[in-house]
């Protein structure tokens, strides 16, 4: 039973899900749409019970999941007129899986990674939550909630002077109390649809640049940091922060190369449920308006772009307000001072250059950062450096994952000096979770691996026997699309390449014309 439930629920989510996508009118391919799709039907249920707390109804399974299956028709909506207009076949040939067409040097990477991911899944749906942090609040409350049918119950009666983890985001209480009502004990089982989905998505997003060889090392770097892996069955915020943080970004920085205002709308989306997990994604939110402001005042699009500006920051600022003010201050038997965690002596600027110090000597240069990350720090800035040593440009794609980079070092730096409760070991080394698919994405754009996943590639297509044709650039830009001489052309003495003769006719004579 508590399978089927898994189904229904995975269908509500893909449906749910594509009914935003089709809401803000924006086409993607195949893989994109099945895995946004699930991870916006994710965020859709964690809001749910949430709500329904808001407006004081009881948390049973008759109320969650009857209000899950009357969003999923209401979110329906558009893919419905889509299916009218379109027909059924082809409104909903995004969402169904086709052909997986697997070539034989992304095997070992998929039996690797599929290993992996077992042990993830397996961890999830078999052993309870270990974490201090959700024990003290989300994991608690949920399963009080469980019993007692409210967020707001006995749980808070409990001396928690000693953890502010009751205070977080409703995000993980709601998805918790959903698994547990389908059945599943430990609930976190809703974590591996969050993994799965953005690995695929990540993959995808890579193979546009790169051979499946150095996108399969690339996915496999990222999926082995051995903290990050940790917390894709150990259930905490960030890893969803990250997820939904990155995705923002990926649609951001596509309208910002010329896609459609959709594009736009779904970043501000993502962006809007990246901060309602984890809110001081807000500040971050609010450091990418400048790169647009920029590039839309270059193209002398300013004043057009402002309301799209707008549209992107507005659902973060909801994404704020709702676990934050609303949530803390109008419904908690207990109140949170958040005024007073803020920094008192904010001129006195020496703490924050030793947290920008620390971050890069602690969390990213260190024999610690190694047992953290493993080496894909390492490994980007080598490639980043021989990218402006050798190459000495950057596309525009690179720079705008490298502004990222730079954005989250200085934003994290800054919100541990503005808030001393963020500690360097704690909270922003679990922040700079962030930091990972965006080190991967910037690499898929490095141009040094973009030009050996091309030589690997013309190499994969010359045909055994045949020589290289000589001449052709580093890019592969030069002679034919497969970079050998066509089967069907001859190498005269002269040295120019001419036609090959059909059957019947004579070959050429290069000495005619010239006498006897």
């Amino acid at each position: 039973m508590p399978f089927i439930n898994f189904f229904l629920l995975l269908i509500a989510y893909l449906f749910s899900g594509y009914g935003i996508l089709n809401m803000v009118r924006i086409q993607l391919d195949k893989t994109y749409t099945i895995t946004l799709s699930l991870l916006l039907g994710v965020a859709v249920a964690s809001f749910i019970p949430f709500l329904l707390q808001l407006f004081y109804i009881t948390l049973t399974d008759v109320s969650i999941f009857i209000s899950i299956a009357v969003t999923t028709l209401l979110l329906s909506i558009p893919t419905g007129l889509r299916i009218r207009k379109e027909g059924i076949s082809a409104a909903l040939k995004p969402i169904i899986p086709g052909t997986i067409r697997i070539q034989a040097c992304e095997i070992p990477f998929i039996l690797v990674i599929g290993f992996l991911v077992f042990i993830s899944v397996w961890r999830c749906y078999d052993l309870p939550p270990t974490s201090r942090d959700v024990l003290s609040g989300p994991e608690a409350i949920a399963e009080v909630a469980v019993r007692e049918h409210t967020m707001v119950n006995s749980f808070f009666s409990i001396d928690l002077w000693s953890t502010n983890n009751q205070f977080k985001s409703p995000y993980l209480i709601s998805l918790q109390l959903i698994y547990k009502l389908a059945g599943f004990p430990f609930g976190q089982i809703w974590l591996s649809i969050v993994f799965v989905s953005f690995l695929l998505f990540l993959y995808h997003a890579m193979r546009e640049k790169l051979h499946p060889i150095i996108a399969g090392i690339l996915l496999l770097m990222f999926i082995m940091t051995p903290e990050a892996y940790a917390y894709t069955f150990m259930i905490l915020y960030d890893y969803s922060n990250m997820v939904f943080f990155c995705t923002s970004l990926y649609f951001l920085f596509g309208f910002l190369r010329g896609k459609p205002d959709s594009w736009s709308y779904l970043s501000g989306i993502l962006m809007g449920i990246a901060t309602y997990i984890r809110s001081e994604t807000l500040v971050l939110a609010f450091l990418f308006l400048p790169l647009c402001l920029f590039i839309q005042w270059r193209n002398g699009s300013l004043k057009k772009s402002l309301v799209r500006d707008a549209a992107y920051y507005v659902p973060s600022l909801i994404g704020y307000y709702l676990p934050t003010q609303l949530w803390i201050k109008h419904y908690l038997p207990v109140h949170y001072d958040m005024g007073s965690l803020v920094n008192t002596h904010p001129s006195d600027l020496g703490p924050l250059f030793q947290r920008y110090h620390d971050i890069v000597t602690r969390l990213l240069a260190s024999e610690f950062a190694i047992h953290l990350w493993g080496y894909i720090f390492f490994a980007t800035f080598f490639l980043f450096i021989a990218e402006l040593v050798f190459v000495r440009s950057f596309t525009k794609e690179a720079r705008n994952w490298l502004y990222a980079i730079v954005v989250l070092y200085l934003g994290l730096g800054f919100l541990g000096f503005i808030l001393p409760l963020m500690n360097l070991d704690e909270t922003t080394k679990r922040s700079m979770f962030k930091l990972l698919p965006v080190v991967v994405l910037y690499l898929s754009n490095n141009q040094l691996l973009t030009r050996l996943s091309g030589w690997i590639t013309r190499w994969e297509a010359t045909p055994m026997g045949k020589p290289a044709l000589a001449g052709a650039d580093a890019k592969g830009g030069g002679g034919s699309k497969t970079g050998v001489l066509s089967s069907k052309s001859v190498l005269t003495k002269s040295g120019k390449t001419v036609a090959a003769p059909s059957a019947g006719q004579k070959s050429p004579n290069p000495r005619k014309g010239k006498g006897k």
